[in-house]
């Protein structure tokens, strides 16, 4: 057999089986009319699997469209709308003159690579369904596929899922992304996971803007595409520059769907598609690539109208036996709690003084096993503080300083004790309520009297809900609104909505001094003198310390906030409808265990030049959990408005 033929006919051959029929290829020019009429008698193309790997989904008037938008993933010119045509010229290109691209060229021109080097999956998949029968092709060399195969060497796949990161909004809802597993081991049993390879979907940006980046990913302005690197880049990134625990779901993938897996990435990997924030981002496009290597999987019909990695988790878990194993792999900071927790205050100095200038006082006269405990603290603290200085922005001074504790740390010839850090007891993403929230329910207001309430969450989560498979210190929701039925004076009114609210809860201890923060974009009705009952256009920001308890049961902040108000009507800035407020925020959490929580909220406002010249807020809210559904209990008191009732949440997916 041609050595570089290897990988080609290994994957045919996991998908094929007996279809292959010999080592030494014998071209038939008689066997693509003969080909292409086996298509032509039966409905090949419309078969799950064949649409899987060119991603056509039925279109809103019917007819078939793929997600595809990069023209390289097809040989027909009407490969995108016509799953038919691309098929016939799929098989049509394996007969095609020419050989494949040498190692290091570019697929920017797809006429560079040959249609069987270009598309293995599709390869393998033709050879199973018509079938063909291999010693009757004409022969191929395909290098950079071959490269490719055996740089991953995949045994096995994992799904990673990286934790909710809110100071970067393309992160805010975490991230999902593949790994490719070599299976590897040290002399003593240690798998080397390191080295594997990950495979991720991301947007190209062209802007660090936040409010820029919402806006073009939101409406698909930015490509997305796939790419590979090793693994320890992606946990360097994530779980030690940014502090994202990573958890890690390994597939119960058999030879035959793992070998088409790693072609299809291949195939994937030379073309585009148009990216969008909420719905067709990293964990809808990871989740379509195991389906096209998996035609029996089940996953996108289990996301709701958004796709988020925490949904498309839980979407592994409704397909029996496709999750084989689960871990956990703790981020940087959550070792260095780990590392400190039992250290004493001398000790904690110890560390602080030598992270902050890579020496401390007295630190060769303490006894040996504590010095290690030290010098190992103070590393985890620098990769905390430093290690994107270090790694990315090559950060000369933050760099010797990290030399000069491997040194003092490599003198001491005692190794560290192993770092076990047990997974959170909330569990992963796939313990987590659905991200959408609907609710119904009544009350009483002093302004409206008897009062029926409806509520509505696209996603996701806040300090309220059920915290299992959540941080507790995140809030992050999109799309909520709550209006109210009254018995007085209006039959419906909007109450309160937001395009997003967030808040994040940062403890400050001795290492580390983050500060809490909050942000919110809606509108909400004013309760006060300067228009009572108008609904106002709403966006507020706030930051101030923050406190979250080691088990998170109690948390709180207290915010200098500031925020702006518009409407017509409204009484503001120097008789305008624009109103400024300043002043404090607080906000406190308790919580039950898994089955409740007691949320508490405050604001004053200073509102200068304006009708009144301030005004409060004052917010109580109790839940009771029960599975997918919450019992809430809510009191409201503002200048011109008291409000008490109870709602019953649903979560759904």
């Amino acid at each position: 057999m041609q050595p570089a033929r290897a990988a080609l006919l290994a994957l045919a051959l996991a998908a094929a089986g007996p279809a292959f029929a010999g080592e030494d290829a014998k071209p038939d020019p008689s066997y693509l009319p003969e080909l292409l009429a086996a298509i032509r008698s039966r409905p090949l193309a419309a078969e799950r699997a064949w649409l899987r790997l060119g991603h056509w989904r039925k279109g809103l008037l019917g007819g078939w469209e793929s997600e595809a938008d990069g023209p390289a993933l097809f040989l027909s010119p009407r490969g995108k709308v016509d799953p038919a045509a691309e098929m016939e010229a799929t098989v049509a290109g394996f007969f095609a003159p020419g050989e494949a691209a040498p190692e290091g060229a570019t697929l920017a021109d797809p006429s560079l690579e040959h249609p069987m080097c270009r598309f293995p999956a599709r390869f393998a998949w033709l050879v199973a369904a018509i079938p063909i029968d291999l010693a009757r092709l004409p022969p191929r060399s395909c290098p950079r596929f071959e490269a490719f195969w055996k740089k991953v060497s995949a045994r096995s796949a994992t799904l990673v899922f990286s934790s909710y990161y809110l100071n970067n909004p393309s992160s805010a809802f975490g991230h999902t992304f593949l790994r490719l597993n070599k299976e590897e081991v040290t002399a003593g049993g240690e798998r080397l996971d390191l080295i594997d390879q990950a495979v991720d979907f991301a947007a190209v940006t062209d802007t660090s803007n936040a409010i820029l980046y919402a806006f073009e990913g939101l409406f698909g302005f930015f490509r997305g595409e796939f790419s590979a690197r090793p693994y320890f880049y992606k946990v360097r990134e994530y779980a030690d520059f940014e502090s994202r625990d990573l958890w890690e779901y390994e597939l119960a993938l058999d030879g035959r769907k793992l070998a088409l897996l790693v072609a299809h990435l291949w195939e994937l990997g030379q073309t585009w598609f148009d990216y969008y924030y909420a719905t067709e981002n990293c964990s809808y496009q990871i989740l379509g690539a195991l389906e096209a290597a998996d035609p029996e999987a089940d996953l996108l019909s289990h996301v709701g109208p958004m796709t988020l990695p925490a949904d498309s988790v839980k979407a592994l878990f409704r397909n029996p036996r496709l999750v084989r194993t689960v871990r956990y792999r703790p981020s940087a900071r959550t070792q260095l709690a780990a590392r400190t927790k039992d250290l004493s205050g001398s000790e904690l100095d110890a560390v602080e003084s030598l992270a902050d200038t890579g020496d401390s006082p007295g630190l060769d006269g303490i006894a040996l096993d504590a010095r290690v405990r030290v010098l190992d603290a103070a590393l985890d603290l620098v990769d905390v503080r430093h290690g994107r200085d270090i790694v990315v922005n090559a950060d000369a001074a933050a760099d010797a300083l990290r030399q000069k504790l491997l040194e003092r740390r490599s003198a001491i010839r005692v190794p560290s004790a192993p770092l076990a850090i047990a997974p959170p007891s909330l569990g992963g993403p796939e313990q987590g309520h659905g991200s959408l929230r609907l609710g119904i329910g009544g009350g009483a207001s002093r302004e409206d009297g008897a009062l029926a309430v409806l509520e509505g969450r696209l996603a996701l989560h806040d300090l309220a809900d059920p915290p299992a498979g959540f941080s507790p210190r995140t809030q992050i929701e999109f799309f909520k609104a709550r209006l109210t039925v009254a018995d007085r004076h209006r039959p419906l009114h909007l109450e309160d909505a937001s395009v997003v609210e967030v808040t994040s809860l940062n403890p400050i201890d001795r290492f580390e001094r983050r500060v809490s923060w909050k942000m919110r974009l809606g509108a909400t009705r004013v309760v006060d003198s300067g228009c009572s009952g108008c609904i106002a256009g709403l966006f507020t920001v706030g930051g101030g310390p923050g406190f979250v308890s080691a088990s998170g049961t109690f948390s709180g902040a207290l915010t200098a906030d500031a925020d702006v108000l518009g409407a017509p009507d409204l009484h503001g800035l120097s008789g305008s409808g624009f109103r400024p407020g300043v002043g404090p925020g607080v906000l406190l959490r308790l919580l039950g265990g898994e089955r409740a929580a007691l949320l508490g909220t405050a604001t004053w406002r200073y509102l200068p030049l304006a009708s009144p010249r301030a005004t409060y807020d004052l917010g109580v809210e109790g839940r009771v959990h029960f599975g997918g559904v919450s019992l809430a209990a809510r009191w409201r008191k503002a200048p011109l408005a008291e409000e008490v009732g109870l709602s019953v949440f649903w979560y759904g997916r």
